[in-house]
Order: structure tokens, then sequence, then C-alpha cells
């Protein structure tokens, strides 16, 4: 290993954890956005937020600035929605709280490319201290049948002797939530890129590693694999169903979804998912993922290391 790839190894980088959403009706996407950013945010944060933070002004067009938010009535936490509008570079924030979730459906309404919800616990001094529940919808024009669902959260959060297993047990429960409400067709876990990507896509040359132009082939082709995922019915029956799924030695669960995807675990904690775990899902996988010409990685400080996918000799 080389001392780029020595350095990049050992830094913590953001994970992306995405349920794509597939429905022909509009507004039952928009409600499935609402929901998740409401209902979902609760489930995940296993409280409610939208009562817990205090009472705040809200700005009908949304501030271009990031909201001043204190402890006002005593409140420990704070909460934040961002809003970018489809086709402009403005983001527009407001407090997340109960009087400003008609802002937030009217973002819904039309189509934000995103709409994200941030929260954490104040710090001693009273400022704003990191954030600990960072979920997402995110909407394409060209995708109008879908929304994605997105939970954001820094690698180490799932590492971490201490508090990992809180956290994954979080993380499994809101995207069960997710699952058994809505027709999720796809699910990855993935380190962030710039494009939306999976692990897969990033690096796969030119339009072959395209999100938008890849997701509509969810019924025969997955966009990729990883530690969680969903895999849709169709593609499940391609591999043999859950039976033959569970048989192969690649998974630590599978689970039948209402939808008749299944949602897939490969190692017990996502920390295992390494080496050996890796390469027993994309064995698995190979016959039903994306395919083209892959690059290699960038030798570049600050990138994620390509531990989560097998890469061609």
């Amino acid at each position: 290993m080389d001392i780029i790839s020595s350095l990049n190894a050992n830094l913590s980088h953001a994970l992306v954890i995405e349920l794509t959403v597939f429905d022909t009706d509009q507004v039952r996407l928009s409600e499935c956005a609402a929901q998740w950013l409401t209902d979902g945010v609760r489930e995940f944060a296993g409280r409610d937020i939208l009562r817990e933070v205090g009472r705040y002004r809200i700005s009908k067009k949304g501030s271009l600035s990031y909201p001043a938010l204190s402890r006002r009535g005593g409140a420990n936490r704070w909460g934040c929605v961002a809003v970018a509008p489809q086709d402009t570079l403005e983001v527009r924030y407001n407090p997340y709280t109960l009087d400003v979730l008609p802002w937030l459906r009217q973002a819904i309404v039309d189509r934000a490319e995103s709409i994200s919800v941030t929260s954490g616990v104040f710090r001693q001094d009273g400022e704003i201290g990191e954030s600990d529940l960072d979920l997402a919808a995110k909407f394409d024009d060209d995708l109008p049948e879908y929304v994605k669902l997105i939970v954001e959260m820094d690698e180490q959060d799932l590492r971490a002797p201490k508090g990992a297993s809180a956290v994954q047990d979080n993380l499994l429960r809101t995207v069960r939530w997710a699952c058994d409400r809505y027709n999720v067709v796809f699910g990855h876990v993935s380190y962030r890129h710039a494009c939306e990507e999976t692990e897969l896509e990033y690096f796969l040359r030119g339009s072959d590693g395209d999100p938008t132009a890849n997701t509509p082939h969810w019924k025969s082709h997955l966009r990729g694999y990883s530690w969680l995922m969903v895999v849709p019915e169709q593609v499940a029956r391609t591999l043999g169903g859950a039976d033959a799924l569970r048989a192969s030695g690649a998974f630590h669960s599978v689970t039948a979804l209402p939808n008749q995807a299944l949602l897939l675990q490969a190692t017990p904690t996502f920390r295992e998912y390494r080496g050996a775990a890796v390469a027993k899902v994309h064995r698995v996988m190979r016959d039903v993922l994306i395919s083209g010409e892959f690059r290699k990685p960038a030798p570049l400080p600050g990138l994620p290391p390509p531990d989560m996918i097998v890469l061609p000799a």
C-alpha cells in the first residue's frame, strides 16, 4: 500500500445509505418524502425532535443563511431543514419545528432537488453541536417516478467500539421501517460521492456509472452491492430467491419485504464488511450488476479507500 492509500484508509469518511422508492403516483411519492422527514426522523432518533426543539419564526421563502438556533424554552436539541431547489445553486434554511411543516411539504410538492433534516444536541456553551442525525429526500427531474430516501453518517459511527452497536440498531430499524411502508426497489450503503454514485458506479467510466441512467433499470440490474442492500423481487428471482441467497454463505441475514424485495445484510456489523466478506457478496451478485469499463482508484489524499468493492486485477 502506498503512502496516500495508507493515509486515506486511516481517515474516517462519510457514508450514504440510500433507499430508492418507485411509484407512478406523484402524490404517494410526495407523501413518502414527507413521512420520511417527519416520522422517519422520529424513528431514527427514537424521539420526537419536532416537539423537542424550541419555537422559532419560520421564513416563508426560507433563509439563505443557517438559522440562529438557541436553547429556547430549555430545549436541549436543535434541528434544521435545508432545501435545495431544482436548477439553482441556492440552499434555503429554516428551523426544524412543528411550524416548519407547511414550508417543508411545499418544498416536497415542488420536488426540490434535496430536502434534508439535520439535528443534534447543543454544546455546554449553548452553541450548535455536531449533528447526530442527517436524513434527506432527493428528487431528480429526469426520474419523475422516484424519490431517494437518504441517511448520512460518519463511518466511524458504525466502527467505534463504543456506540456503534446502538447507531447500527437505529439504522437497521429505520431502514426496515421504510421498507415496510414504501416500494423500495433498491438500497445500498456507499461512501459519499459527489454525484451520489454507489461504490460500483464510482469506479465505472463515463455514463456506465451514471446513477440517473442506471436507476430505471432496477428490474434487471443492480447499481451496486454493499453491506446492507435491497434487491428487488425481479433480481432476487434471477438470483434464485431468498433460500438460495441464504445458502450462498454471503449474507448474515436475508429478510423478505412486503413488496417481495429482499433486505440483505452481509455481516453482523459494518466494520466486519471488508476483504473476504465483500468478495463473497460480489461473487453472488456479479451476474446482475451494471457493467462497464473500470477506472483505477485516483491517488489523491482524502478520498475513501476502495475497500467496499472488488476491482479487476
